[in-house]
């Protein structure tokens, strides 16, 4: 080893030269670096009115047999996932949340030198985890305003890339595509594509959209996969626990090979289960999340940073500026969003939406901050 390079190579050196992810700020580092009890934290997309109280009690029930290994074939939820969506069973594979998936499913598609396609800004690990496999990501940006460029995702399906990702309501910006969009999408794509629809933030859509794009996935005639999660809506992400719905039953035996072999510990499937049953739980998080969306993306409009259209738990705004300058003003104050860093994309941000409190303290700080600028 040498002070220069203590791994000696053991590590692939295109693995160390990879960004880190920006998964957001701890509330206890945050609390210990700024001196503060309360922050706001609105830079994760976490549920503003957390989990189902039916989880806790569902968790505790399972603490006597925590010796114990989980259930790897995840059986309850399994059925009562399998037939609500109207697939079988053998087609779900369950991980330690959808992001978990989507590295599960890189490594087992993805070849040195292959194409990933999708939309930007994106969701960063879609990038980072086709650079593990070596793996190169054509990043196609939004129109500007803030619609899925359909014209130039069908160009870049005809060159048959392996995979195409879309985020549908789109991480982060919050757009959903149009289900004639999506049809078009589909139709385009050759039989050697891996269609990814990740639809982590699925549940946030209006009840005459929601499921439309799954539905349409179902009778798509290549190889897909529809990637969903309980940390977003069902308030469950400190449990880590997602799943996919494959076209064919082989994909998820495929995926149950290349994952750990216990995946999903016992107390996420429990804590999952519960908030499952709890759908008045899920439908008062998002009426709720629609009111104070409308809400917030109107006092920015007022601030003169207009927000991206969302179907999502949060809004993607122009600040204007440098947006990690305003996020860094705002983090002095006790605030946390996430500033967005992706090439053409440094002016704008991320904001959750939380409980009112919290929504009402993130507006405040920003006023201020806006306001200290002018002076």
């Amino acid at each position: 080893m040498t002070e220069t390079d203590p791994l000696n190579g053991l590590v692939r050196p295109e693995l160390l030269a990879l960004a880190d992810y920006n998964a957001g700020v701890s509330l206890e580092k945050m609390r210990s670096e700024l001196g503060l009890e309360r922050v706001i934290k609105l830079d994760s997309n976490e549920n503003p009115l957390s989990c189902s109280p039916r989880v806790a009690p569902a968790i505790a029930a399972v603490q006597p047999g925590i010796f114990r290994y989980p259930d790897r074939e995840e059986l309850r939820l399994r059925e009562m996932l399998s037939k609500d969506l109207g697939v079988t069973g053998d087609r779900l594979a369950f991980t330690a949340g959808s992001e978990d998936l989507v590295s599960i499913l890189f490594r087992m598609v993805l070849r040195p030198d292959d194409e990933v396609v999708t939309v930007v800004p994106a969701f960063g690990l879609y990038e980072i985890c086709a650079q593990h496999a070596s793996a190169v990501t054509r990043k196609i940006p939004f129109t500007a305003d803030w619609r899925f460029p359909v014209e130039e995702i069908v160009s870049a399906l005809a060159g048959r890339p392996r995979v195409f990702v879309l985020c549908s309501p789109c991480n982060p910006v919050g757009v959903s595509i149009a289900l004639e969009d999506f049809d078009r999408v589909l139709n385009a794509a050759h039989p050697d594509t891996l269609i990814v629809l990740d639809e982590a933030y699925g549940e946030f859509v209006k009840d005459s959209e929601r499921g439309r794009l799954f539905e349409r996935l179902k009778r798509h005639d290549g190889p897909w996969i529809a990637l969903r999660t309980f940390s977003k809506a069902y308030g469950l992400a400190g449990l880590r626990i997602g799943y996919g719905i494959a076209f064919h039953s082989a994909l998820a035996e495929a995926i149950y090979k290349v994952r750990s072999p216990f995946n999903v510990s016992a107390p996420a499937l429990a804590g999952a289960e519960a908030a499952y049953r709890d759908q008045d739980h899920v439908a008062a998080t998002r009426d709720f999340v629609s009111r104070e969306r409308q809400r917030v993306a109107g006092a920015l409009r007022d601030m003169g940073l207009p927000p991206a259209p969302s179907d999502g738990n949060f809004l993607f705004f122009d600040c204007g500026r440098p947006a990690r300058t305003l996020a860094q003003r705002l983090r002095q104050k006790g605030v946390l969003i996430k500033a967005w860093t992706e090439a053409g994309y440094e002016n704008h941000a991320r904001v959750t939406i939380g409980n009112t409190e919290d929504n009402d303290s993130f507006l405040t700080a920003l006023r201020e901050a806006l306001d200290g600028e002018a002076e």
